[in-house]
């Protein structure tokens, strides 16, 4: 893929563009053999997702969680996050709230910070 950026002033035409080749960035980017962990989503619905979280906790993944579709059941909520911080003891990560829909969950060597930065 070709980007042509323009090097000055504010109307011109084709000629008063640089032509840039970024093919070689994206396939940088697109090597999956570099990438260590990924930021992941998904919602929990039932008990039966559990493992497959699990999965991605033990992987090394940030889990983005959506528990707004569970919420109607307490006890399933409850089961689901004492499984989640169970896995993400195992792998000396940490878990968290945001807010009453979302759960945060990181791998290891990761600290939710608790305190927001901006805001009550």
């Amino acid at each position: 893929m070709k980007l042509f950026v323009k090097k000055e002033g504010i109307m011109g035409n084709e000629e008063d563009y640089l032509d840039l080749d970024i093919e070689e960035y994206e396939e940088e980017l697109k090597k999956e053999e570099d990438v260590k962990m990924y930021i992941k989503t998904a919602e929990l619905t039932g008990l039966f997702d559990v493992p497959e979280l699990k999965k991605e906790i033990y992987a090394g993944n940030i889990l983005i969680l959506d528990i707004s579709l569970a919420r109607q059941d307490k006890v399933l909520v409850e089961k689901a996050i004492k499984d989640l911080k169970m896995a993400a003891f195992d792998v000396g990560g940490d878990i968290a709230g945001i807010g009453d829909d979302q759960v945060i969950v990181a791998p290891t060597g990761i600290k939710i910070e608790r305190k927001k930065l901006i805001g009550k």
